[in-house]
Formats: C-alpha cells, sequence, structure tokens
C-alpha cells in the first residue's frame, strides 16, 4: 500500500515472505521482492534486515518458524507492509489466509504481491485474493489425489507403503518379508484359536503363554509394544489378510502380494469360525458401522450404555443409552442418553492428539482409539476416559485432572456442561469459546444441495426451482428456502463444514431471512462475533 503524500514521510519498514515454489528458487523470489521494494523507495519504503524465509516447509501449513516469527514482529509494530512472491507462498489455505488477513488489518499492515497487483484494504482485492487462493487449494488437494492414486497403484505391485510391519514381517525395501520367529506366533495364535473356538479364551491362553505383541524401536530410540494381546488386538490379527499373502487397500484386497504365513485353508477355517461367533439378535437394531465406544461407555452410576437408534422422517438418530433406560427396566439412579456423534467427538478430540506415532499404526484412526481407550465414564459435569499407557504420547500434557491407574492405564478426566440443544445434549467445556468446533450435519447437508443445485441451473440440467424440487421430491418452498446458501462466501462455507461456524447459528436462523449478496455483509449478519 502507498503511504498518504506527507512533507515528512516516516519510512515504511518491509517485510520480505518467502515459501519453497517448486518453479522459482527461494533466491530468485527474494531478489524479485528485494527490487520491488527498492523500486518503491521514493515512497519511503525500507527492507527490514530479517528475511522470513521458510525453505523446507510446506505453504499448506501455518506451523512454520519463519511465518510464526513475522507474526510476532508484526505484533510487535516493526512492519508495514508485507511482501511477497506470489499469493499462495504465503498460504494456500483460505480459512488461514483470511485470519492472516484479519490479523493485517487489525495491526494496520499492507499486504503485497509482486507478481499480482493487489490491494488488501478493498473488497474487489479480498474478492480477487479469495478467488486465487481456491485455485492454489484446488491444486494442493489434486496433488493429494495423485499421491492417493499412487499408494494405490503401489499396493497393487505388492509395495509396503510404510508404518510399522505387523507381528510376522519386517518391512525391507519396500517390501513384507517373513520374519520367521514372529510368523510361528502368528501361526500358534490361528492354531490355539481353532482349538479354542473364542478370543476371549485365546487372549487368556497367550497371556499365561507370555505371548505378547510385536516390539518396535522408534527412531528416538524409544521401545514401544510388547504388551499383553487383547482380544480387540487379536480380532484384527484373525481378520488381517495380509497374513494370506494380501495387502488392503481400503475396501480392497491385492492378493499375491507378498509371501504368506497362514495357508488357505487354516485362513478360511478361521474366517467361518469368526462368522459363525457373531451374534445376531433380530429383535434389536442394528446399526451399519461399528460405534467408537460400544462397549466401553458407562454412565456416572456404573451402568453400561448401549447403542441404539431412532427413525423420523427417513432420518436415523443414533445414541448411547443408560440401559435402565430400554424397556421393562428400571433404576433409582438417573439414566444417561446422548447422540453418539457427540460424545465420540469429544472423546475423539481429546485423545487423537495425544496418541503415541508407533502405537498400532497399521490400523485405521477407529480402531487405534478402540484399541488404546479401555473405558469412558460420562457424568453430568464430567467425561473419564481409561487408556493403555503405551498408547499415550506425552504423559506429561495430560490434564491437572488426570490421575494415574496403575502402571499399565490412565484415567483422565475431563471437566464438561452439558447444554441442550434443539432437544439434544451438546458437549462444551467450561470456559469454552463461542465457536465450539460443532459439525452441524443438517446446516453441512443442506449447503452442500444448494451448490449441486446451483451447479445444475447453470449447466441447463435443471430449468427452475420447481424442476428441482420435482426431481428431489421436495417442497418448492424448502427449496427456494436452501439454494440461496449456493452463494455464501468461500471461507463462510469452510467454516460450516468444519464446525467453526457461531455455536448460537442454526440452519432456521441461517434461511430465516434472505442471504445477502455482499460477503462482506453475510459475515456481518451471520458470524459476527
Amino acid at each position: 500500500m502507498r503511504p498518504k503524500p506527507s512533507s515528512k514521510r516516516k519510512p515504511q519498514t518491509v517485510s520480505k515472505v518467502l515459501t519453497p515454489n517448486n518453479f522459482n528458487s527461494l533466491h530468485a523470489q527474494r531478489d524479485a521482492c528485494a527490487a520491488y521494494v527498492l523500486s518503491q523507495a521514493g515512497e519511503g519504503w525500507i527492507e527490514v534486515p530479517t528475511i522470513y524465509d521458510d525453505g523446507g516447509f510446506s505453504g499448506g501449513s501455518m506451523d512454520r518458524p519463519a511465518l510464526a516469527q513475522l507474526m510476532t514482529d508484526i505484533g510487535k509494530g516493526l512492519i508495514d507492509v508485507v511482501v511477497v512472491y506470489k499469493v499462495d507462498r504465503l498460504t494456500r489455505s483460505l480459512a488461514d489466509f483470511a485470519r492472516i488477513v484479519e490479523l493485517f488489518d487489525s495491526k494496520g499492515v499492507s499486504f503485497v504481491s509482486v507478481t499480482q497487483a493487489f490491494n488488501t484494504t478493498n473488497s474487489m482485492g479480498r474478492l480477487t485474493l479469495n478467488v486465487l487462493l481456491s485455485f492454489a487449494q484446488f491444486e494442493r488437494e489434486v496433488t493429494g489425489e495423485r499421491i492417493r492414486d499412487k499408494i494405490s497403484a503401489s499396493k497393487k505391485k505388492g509395495l509396503w507403503m510404510g508404518g510399522v510391519a505387523p507381528l510376522g514381517y519386517d518391512g525391507i525395501e519396500r517390501k513384507l518379508v517373513v520374519n520367521e520367529a514372529e510368523a510361528q506366533t502368528v501361526r500358534q495364535i490361528f492354531k490355539r484359536y481353532l482349538k479354542l473356538g473364542s478370543v476371549l479364551s485365546l487372549a487368556e491362553d497367550l497371556r499365561i503363554s507370555g505371548i505378547r505383541s510385536k516390539q518396535r524401536l522408534s527412531k528416538s530410540g524409544k521401545v514401544a509394544g510388547d504388551v499383553i494381546l487383547t482380544p480387540s488386538a487379536l480380532y484384527h490379527i484373525l481378520a488381517n489378510p495380509t497374513y494370506r499373502g494380501g495387502i488392503r487397500h481400503k475396501a480392497l484386497v491385492y492378493e499375491n502380494a507378498h509371501p504368506a504365513i497362514i495357508d488357505q485353508n487354516t485362513w478360511g477355517a478361521v474366517q467361518s469360525m469368526l462368522a459363525g461367533q457373531s451374534v445376531d439378535r433380530p429383535n434389536t437394531p442394528r446399526l451399519a458401522a461399528p460405534q467408537l465406544l460400544q462397549g466401553r461407555i458407562f454412565d456416572g452410576a456404573g451402568e453400561p450404555m448401549t447403542p441404539t437408534f431412532s427413525s423420523n422422517n427417513g432420518h436415523r438418530y443414533r445414541y448411547y443409552v443408560s440401559r435402565p433406560t430400554l424397556p421393562r427396566q428400571a433404576s433409582a439412579h438417573p439414566a444417561m442418553r446422548i447422540a453418539m456423534g457427540t460424545v465420540e467427538s469429544f472423546v475423539t478430540d481429546q485423545i487423537a492428539p495425544r496418541l503415541e506415532n508407533n502405537y498400532e499404526p497399521d490400523l485405521d484412526l477407529i480402531s487405534r482409539l478402540r484399541s488404546a481407550i479401555t473405558r469412558v465414564t460420562l457424568k453430568p459435569d464430567l467425561v473419564q476416559i481409561r487408556v493403555r499407557a503405551e498408547a499415550i504420547a506425552t504423559p506429561q500434557d495430560l490434564p491437572l485432572t488426570q490421575a494415574r491407574r496403575d502402571e499399565h492405564e490412565w484415567d483422565i478426566s475431563f471437566p464438561i456442561i452439558l447444554k441442550a440443544r434443539n432437544g439434544a445434549k451438546m458437549i462444551e467445556a467450561p470456559g469454552a469459546p463461542k465457536e465450539a468446533g460443532r459439525i452441524d450435519r443438517a446446516m453441512v447437508r443442506a449447503v452442500a444441495m444448494a451448490f449441486d443445485w446451483a451447479e445444475s441451473l447453470a449447466k441447463g440440467e435443471l430449468a427452475s426451482v420447481a424442476d428441482i424440487a420435482a426431481q428431489g421430491k421436495f417442497c418448492k418452498t424448502h427449496v427456494a428456502k436452501l439454494l440461496p446458501l449456493a452463494w455464501l462466501a468461500p471461507d463462510l462455507v469452510e467454516l460450516i463444514v468444519k464446525g467453526k461456524q457461531p455455536a448460537a447459528l442454526t440452519l432456521h436462523q441461517l434461511t430465516a431471512r434472505p442471504i445477502p449478496l455482499d460477503w462482506d455483509a453475510q459475515r456481518t449478519v451471520f458470524f459476527s462475533a
């Protein structure tokens, strides 16, 4: 930004922010920025001696040392103008960029791109920047898709794509090689299961025999694993196609990828026995997906909380409820009932960041959490989570309310506030900010439908609101209320998708009044603090 004309102009200190670029070298970017600053010397611009260079760090992350130093220096009033080579050198995330520009505005700092003429003090400049950053973020997502495709193709060729090799194998030069000593343990597990016919009995038998999980040594020299094999870990071993020579990629299994430890006859017999032991209760509603806390969550009185669901207008709502609330049961203590997503999201948010990286690395996140968490107790003012000690990476960072139960498990307590919202209980931490990180699935679904409808209208696939209503069997009034959501500002859509909209904002409030076309007006009306 040019300073206002003055007879005694204050020199403006200018910073250069540089991050990796696959096309231009860092030196070329730096020289271009320096030349631009020099060209503005007549306006009083002076280059600061500090170079904010984040070489080797991705522009898709805010966790960069030079960027953090830049923000600190801006807060101290040391910088008036930030100069970058290209906008996406600062960040590729629209949400991160919005936060950065907000900080710039609050400190009176201007933002300049050498190769792109932008002025962030007016609405048109903000619109142009948002569009460009949307494409930069799109490019990053496409790169991620290419990486995922490469992983899929590599697994199809039988390549091991990293992580700790499962019990019975060693990962050598991107291939799984049989570790004969561990392979004998795996064969014994399958053989004993066929004889005992029960995973619980198998777990006890292996504990008595002293058979434990695979020992792992991290790059830092920390030893992990070598623990008692739990029933959940044994279920994973018995159903893991790796032992018959396959590599799993999502829902697919690529066969003959590496030497098998278990022959097909033994594998088939074990899978038949596992399938035959699954409990079928025809009078009990069955849930399509495994639940994170099923069999592990209890209310304040120690009563198990059972997964169940209710249906309304074709929608299924899932809950955990105390057993006394179920038919033909009674209890003196108050029963608990809470939405599955509410309590599972809270537990995931608290435990997932604390998981040891090498703890069950070959499992997905939900399976790792189910293995790490042994019990959750839900009270009106407290959630207590019991976890295996070896699963926690940094015990010293646990909340002050934590207490060590013994050398194998930790009890971690989190004070909470249960609040009713639209008839459902929401979990909040005391003193939590207004934006509580709650994903409103109804709001997300409505925005997604609005974008689909707007795209169909733009392509000429549908001609009117009446056509949309007829195709989806909706009421025309309902479609007319939701369709304007397609014109929400991109950063506001991202807040909704990530659950960072104001806690008090509901879909009804969002559609009860006309949505302004001006994005700044939208932020003021719906998202102001």
